[in-house]
């Protein structure tokens, strides 16, 4: 009997749970310690003075009473009888209401309520156990953002897929349609219900091709420039170049294989007259010459799509800003928090098209070749970042720099991109390590480095730190576009050089690059 009561007491007691016990007429006589640690109060603060009602938001009690009257056709009034209704009557009750502090603030708690009687079956009172719901609130509340993430990504995926001028398709490991996009439909003449789930095979004259083009992306991870013929439903049939890759999932298990599949008829035609003719050199200089206008058109598109974005953007942006300030102090906190991520993607936006601008610009802008003194370079360069490092503990060790031949503003850049990344990645190191030096020469060319003590990455994917839009590190936990590296690789290339990257998980990275050495 005596561990029994001194269970009870104990789970009684639990700092984790407020335990709130009252008379029969709901004024307070038990206060426990999880009581006085969530809402502040000290139980001589409580005890024969209030009802638990009045640690309750005002307006949820009264929502209580009304939704209870109507439930049970009688009238409940909006104060401590409609937190015990139930219990009174016998029957469980357990609900989430806002609970408020002493000090005023306010959390969410889920409350049980259990009537207390004595021998009679008389109620002489009520337990109240109440939890903190805060952190299930959090949770759900991220479990919604994560959602919407995942809902914009699948649109923007869609988006790119249904925009490409190719069939594409997703293919299971068995060689079973798993997606499409519209050109695949046109192609076939079929529709994506009728495709999915489809083999892939079935698609073309020749399915033992079709299916051996499957085993070989499977065997090799990739395939390019393999010929098959598609045949539609209406017997049409087109030469397509079959080009594929697998795709596995974040934990690198195989998940199936995606396809492209480009209409060659007009190549083919066009091949077909070149060789009647017999102008091979004709034809390589042709295949050069539309090679150059794809590659100027894209660099054109590419810079007229992100200078066009940036005057809806402004307005966006603009609108915003004044609609805030016209609204100042009349929405509420949910509706200024949207005010307010609207206006920082779109200054993430702004950056993006920023970025895709410079990007845009290194492939068509024409290049000096002059010397450039590195030695004063970089200092100019660190004092250009003096507002990421403003408050910072950073030792910076730089070496003896040569001078090297190549456009001031395009090598300024390269450093510029890599010294911010280092003091980006290096936030949280106490100090922070950044070196910059030269590290012997390669072809001729001079070895240039910037190394960090930063969170550094898993050279398993090396690959993929100068592709655009690639990034290794969370947006979450360092900002950034991911298009830098892939600009500072594109001005490298322009400038006859080379760069890349070694690395280790929480031990720093280094960034290497080379240039032609300077006249003196």
């Amino acid at each position: 009997m005596l561990r029994t009561a001194a269970l009870q007491s104990a789970i009684f007691n639990s700092a984790n749970f407020s335990s709130i016990a009252t008379d029969a007429k709901g004024v307070i006589q038990i206060f426990n310690a999880g009581a006085e640690r969530m809402l502040g109060y000290e139980a001589a603060e409580v005890v024969n003075i209030i009802t638990p009602a009045d640690l309750h938001d005002p307006q949820e009690v009264i929502a209580r009473a009304a939704a209870l009257s109507e439930e049970f056709g009688t009238p409940i009034a909006p104060g401590f009888d409609a937190l015990v209704f139930k219990a009174a009557r016998g029957i469980e009750d357990i609900y989430e209401l806002t609970k408020v502090r002493k000090d005023g603030s306010r959390f969410p708690a889920v409350v049980s309520v259990t009537a207390l009687r004595d021998p009679q079956n008389v109620i002489i009172g009520y337990l109240l156990i109440g939890t903190d719901n805060t952190a299930r609130h959090e949770i759900e509340e991220e479990r919604k953002k994560l959602d919407q993430r995942l809902r914009d990504q699948q649109f923007y995926t869609r988006s790119l897929i249904e925009s490409n001028i190719d069939a594409l398709m997703t293919t299971d490991p068995r060689g079973i349609i798993t997606d499409v996009n519209k050109q695949t439909e046109a192609l076939t003449g079929c529709t994506r219900d009728e495709l999915i789930g489809a083999p892939f095979k079935s698609c073309f004259t020749d399915a033992a091709r079709a299916e051996a083009g499957i085993k070989r992306v499977l065997a090799e991870g990739k395939v390019t420039h393999y010929e098959l013929t598609a045949r539609a439903r209406d017997g049409r049939e087109t030469v397509v170049s079959y080009n594929a890759t697998t795709f596995h999932d974040r934990d690198r298990r195989l998940q199936g294989v995606f396809a492209s599949a480009r209409d060659m008829t007009e190549l083919k035609r066009f091949e077909h007259t070149v060789q009647q003719n017999e102008v091979q050199r004709e034809r390589d200089a042709e295949h050069a010459k539309a090679l150059a206008v794809v590659n100027q058109e894209l660099e054109a598109f590419s810079y007229s799509v992100s200078h066009d974005l940036r005057a809806p953007l402004r307005h966006i942006h603009g609108y915003v800003e004044m609609l805030q300030e016209a609204t100042r102090g009349q929405l509420s906190e949910k509706a200024s928090h949207y005010l307010s991520t609207i206006t920082e993607a779109s200054v993430e936006m702004g950056q993006l098209i920023d970025d895709l601008l410079s990007f845009s610009r290194v492939g068509r802008a024409e290049i000096s070749k002059i010397q450039v003194r590195l030695a004063d370079l970089v200092p100019d360069v660190i004092r250009g970042l003096e507002m990421a490092t403003t408050g910072r503990a950073i030792v910076w060790n730089i070496e003896s720099l040569p001078s090297v031949t190549g456009d001031p503003a395009l090598v300024k850049q390269v450093l510029t991109n890599l010294i911010d990344n280092a003091v980006k990645y290096t936030r949280g190191r106490e100090p922070a390590t950044i070196q910059i030096g030269s590290a012997g020469e390669e072809d001729g060319r001079i070895v240039l480095f910037v190394r960090d003590n930063g969170v550094g990455f898993d050279m398993q994917y090396a690959h993929k730190l100068f592709g655009v839009f690639q990034r290794l590190h969370r947006a979450e936990d360092f900002e950034g576009t991911g298009i830098g590296l892939a600009t500072i690789r594109r001005i490298v290339a322009r400038h006859g050089g080379r760069v890349w990257a070694e690395g280790a998980l929480n031990a720093g990275a280094t960034f290497y690059f080379t240039l032609e050495r300077g006249t003196v």
